[in-house]
């Protein structure tokens, strides 16, 4: 018995090494494929995945990892496509005013799928198409290149105008009297393209005109007319008097503040220097406050006489407004026809004559062969000398207080946009 034990001892001492080898080389086999399905495993990642390590709880937002699943951090059967990225999802980091091209998702910024994007594009090469911040600038902020709106145009210039001047119903009327209107027989005869309206003197050449829209015989001398005459018969007993209201708020908007005839509502006006003598010779150097206006207020205490050309520039603003008040007369010097001397006003850049307006306290005298740009609203008579023209609503009485006559000599009066430009 003892012998047996001995030789079992012996048998057992044999075979131990043999067994421990064979256990040791079984132990690394099974090292040796853990660490071969590892090492497939990252060279899945390599391919198809993000470098280094995978996307640890943080799925690519709408993409599919090409059908491997993150190798260590298996995705519970579901492919990453239907996995939001739990820990930066864009939904709830939305990308505000950058897109994802200027900073990539929070999670892929040190794993970019490098060699291997995800299917179908990666973050960094697409923007969330949501979230795009367009080119303009946001509302109401100022677009240099669009204007958007509540801003100016940096452009264009377009800008609000200086003041709003309304004519209501007088809009459309090239002359208004309150003391009726003389035209002499020099030829050409006047024209005038607008309307006009008489009231409360109703007369022509001191003869009542016909009450049917027309001058009617005007002594023999009668202006030829693309409009309507208005009076307080024609064509009822209501709308002339309607247009007098109206044309006298408008003579008051634009009236100084303390200016008279009576107290005025507009006031800032720069200062006209004196002598209020503006303008001068065709081709002289421009003078701001001379003979070169830009858009804004002008005033005179006394009274405004133009001997030569002024120019009225508008800068590049369709929309810029000149106003001239003058506390007494406006006067243009007598000139000759062309290419003599004789008064201009000239718009430059823009400037409209529908945009220039010339408040008179007292009356208003357009000079022989005068070329006379804007809007006259007298507070009395309004006299244009031989030849004289003028682009721009003439009216005369246009005070409340006040009596207004227009003598006419061989002149074309048009509104502006019905005869001559706007």
């Amino acid at each position: 018995m003892k012998t047996l034990k001995t030789g079992a001892l012996y048998l057992l001492l044999f075979l131990l090494p043999a067994c421990g080898q064979r256990l040791v080389e079984f132990s690394k086999a099974g090292d040796a494929g853990t660490d071969a399905r590892t090492a497939d495993a990252r060279i899945a990642d390599v391919r198809n995945a993000d470098v280094g390590s995978p996307d640890v709880g943080n799925f690519d937002l709408r993409n599919v990892d090409a059908a491997n699943a993150d190798a260590s951090n298996t995705d519970l059967g579901k492919l990453d496509a239907t996995s939001t990225d739990a820990m930066n999802a864009d939904v709830a980091n939305s990308d505000g005013p950058s897109s994802d091209v200027a900073r990539t998702d929070t999670a892929d910024a040190g794993n970019a799928d490098v060699g291997h994007p995800d299917a179908p594009s990666a973050d960094a090469s697409r923007i969330d198409a949501p979230n795009i911040s367009p080119p303009d600038a946001d509302a109401g902020s100022s677009d240099a290149e669009t204007g958007d709106a509540g801003s100016s145009d940096a452009e264009t210039g377009d800008a609000e105008p200086l003041v709003a001047i309304n004519l209501g119903l007088a809009a459309s009327f090239a002359i208004a009297a309150t003391a009726g209107v003389t035209n002499t027989s020099t030829a050409p005869i006047t024209q005038i393209n607008g309307n006009v309206v008489l009231d409360p003197n109703k007369t022509c050449n001191a003869v009542t005109v016909d009450n049917a829209g027309g001058f009617g015989l005007c002594g023999g001398m009668p202006p030829t007319i693309s409009g309507k005459v208005i009076t307080n018969l024609y064509p009822d007993t209501t709308s002339s008097a309607a247009i007098k209201a109206d044309l006298n708020a408008a003579f008051l908007s634009i009236t100084p503040l303390a200016g008279p005839p009576a107290v005025g509502t507009l006031g800032g006006g720069t200062p006209i220097a004196a002598p209020t003598t503006m303008g001068n010779v065709a081709g002289s150097p421009l003078a701001l406050g001379d003979n070169w206006f830009t858009p804004g207020i002008y005033e005179s205490t006394t009274s405004i006489l133009i001997a030569g050309d002024i120019t009225l520039d508008g800068q590049g603003d369709p929309n810029a407004m000149f106003i001239f008040q003058s506390h007494s007369t406006l006067t243009t010097a007598d000139g000759a026809p062309s290419p003599a001397a004789h008064t201009r006003i000239l718009l430059t850049n823009g400037a409209k004559a529908s945009n220039v307006w010339w408040q008179v306290t007292s009356s208003a005298t357009i000079g022989s062969y005068s070329e006379f740009q804007g809007n006259i609203l007298a507070a009395h008579d309004i006299t244009m000398k031989t030849h004289a023209t003028a682009c721009g609503r003439s009216m005369a009485g246009a005070w409340v207080g006040g009596a207004g006559a227009f003598v006419f000599d061989s002149n074309v009066v048009s509104v502006p946009g019905n005869g001559c430009p706007l």
